[in-house]
């Protein structure tokens, strides 16, 4: 862009000042050519020996070879020394009032003869550069700078044609650019500083994300079996207390030994969830095929030590999705139900806690896994923010928890490729619906 609008700006720059000198070169150079007397010179240098380069032209080549190649040696020492070119460029300069830093060039293009006023006969080799400079400075010669080209032949038979081109151009052209471009440049320079400076800052958060990812890994696989060590070690030691104590010394000391209990238990259930969030941290899952029917099974027998008196939990599996089977990691998918159903108890109010899992076939052939309590609910508020690793929406802040659990089962759906729907009122329950293609 940068490079464009600098081709443009340039060549739109002094263009009023260049219509001005074409204007006043072309009435200075009327019915001649180049410069004034210029036709006179060109055509007292040919003209004498166009008869003889007619003759040698027909007769002998080597003859009018070497002819013409004096007579373009005489005439470009009589062009490029002529000193009515820079008094004709004064006049310009003086009569249309230009600045000292312009600057020109005269530049000839072809010179040719003609014995029959239709095929012409160069004079002057131009293979080299396609030009011959006769006045002026070379360093003109741009295309942003022409300001006239011409080509000037006579209709005799016995005649010549010269071609030639006038560049007029500013030695400050450069700087003039680049500042009428400098709003563009300085946008462009805050732009690249701009893009680098939060390409930097993206680097150094990944980075930094990267290197607490790696430290949450090792701490979570160095540290998991120092915490469940000593976890098994007080669960059987407080089992050997309860055992061993008399019953009546068991009746002082049983709500101590049930808060025990319960605390072993809640360390327990954290420390696995933190190994349950370290399974996305793999490069790869290896997914299986697994009825889902069987999964369920197992999980109804994981979550029997839940249900009491206060809480019932149900789970159904239609007929015609027994023998369903899908791609599917156990230990995610058990996991994920698992949260589910914990989070239903845990967010309930109700005398009698409800949890109720279900699994058959949706209207488009998927499998629908559905999993509905009839707790306190999540306000539609808070729905976006729900998977969110952390989030714990206002109506929870008094329970215990770390806001990882819905995490986990966004993560699950993710990692398979699944969908999820949440359908929720507040103070009217929640339902998931997972959607499973089978295989």
């Amino acid at each position: 862009m940068i490079v464009r609008s600098y081709e443009i700006k340039r060549s739109q720059l002094f263009q009023k000042e260049k219509r001005d000198i074409k204007v006043v070169y072309d009435r200075h150079i009327l019915n001649d050519k180049m410069f004034p007397g210029g036709q006179k010179l060109v055509d007292s240098t040919l003209m004498p020996h166009l008869n003889r380069l007619k003759y040698y032209h027909q007769d002998n080549r080597r003859a009018f070879d070497e002819l013409k190649d004096s007579i373009a040696e005489q005439l470009l020492f009589k062009l490029q020394g002529n000193p009515a070119i820079d008094s004709l460029f004064e006049e310009i300069r003086s009569e249309i009032h230009l600045d000292k830093e312009f600057g020109y060039a005269l530049v000839l293009k072809d010179v040719s003869i003609t014995f029959d006023a239709k095929n012409f006969i160069p004079i002057i080799d131009f293979s080299k550069d396609h030009f011959i400079p006769i006045g002026g400075e070379p360093s003109f010669i741009e295309k942003d700078n022409l300001v006239s080209a011409m080509a000037i032949a006579a209709n005799d038979r016995m005649s010549n044609r010269v071609a030639f081109t006038l560049y007029v151009g500013n030695i400050n052209t450069r700087f003039s650019v680049i500042k009428s471009i400098l709003p563009l440049l300085l946008l462009s320079g805050c732009c690249i500083v701009g893009i680098v400076g939060l390409y930097l800052g993206t680097y150094n958060n990944w980075m930094k994300q990267k290197r607490m990812a790696e430290m949450a890994s090792d701490f979570i696989n160095n540290v998991t079996h120092e915490f469940n060590t000593p976890l098994t070690t007080i669960r059987i030691a407080l089992s050997n207390i309860a055992a061993k104590v008399s019953d009546e010394e068991k009746v002082k000391i049983s709500e101590t030994l049930q808060t025990m209990g319960r605390q072993i238990k809640r360390l327990d259930r954290l420390v696995n969830k933190a190994i349950d969030l370290s399974v996305f941290n793999q490069e790869k899952i290896i997914l299986e095929e697994r009825y889902l029917s069987e999964l369920l099974d197992q999980i109804r027998q994981d979550i029997a030590v839940l249900a009491s008196d206060y809480a019932t939990i149900e789970i159904e599996v239609d007929e015609d999705a027994l023998q369903a089977k899908v791609l599917v990691h156990p230990f995610m998918f058990v996991t994920m139900v698992n949260n589910l159903v914990e989070n239903g108890l845990k967010y309930n109010h109700e005398k009698l806690k409800c949890i109720h899992v279900h699994l058959g076939y949706s209207a488009r052939g998927e499998l629908a896994l559905t999993v509905q309590d009839n707790g306190i609910g999540i306000a539609e508020s808070q729905l976006p923010h729900i998977f969110t690793k952390g989030y714990r929406g206002k109506l929870h802040v008094s329970t215990n928890g770390l806001g990882l659990g819905l995490f986990f089962v966004q993560e699950v759906i993710r990692t398979h490729g699944w969908r999820i729907m949440v359908k929720l009122a507040a103070e009217q329950g929640t339902k998931f619906v997972i959607y499973i293609p089978t295989v």
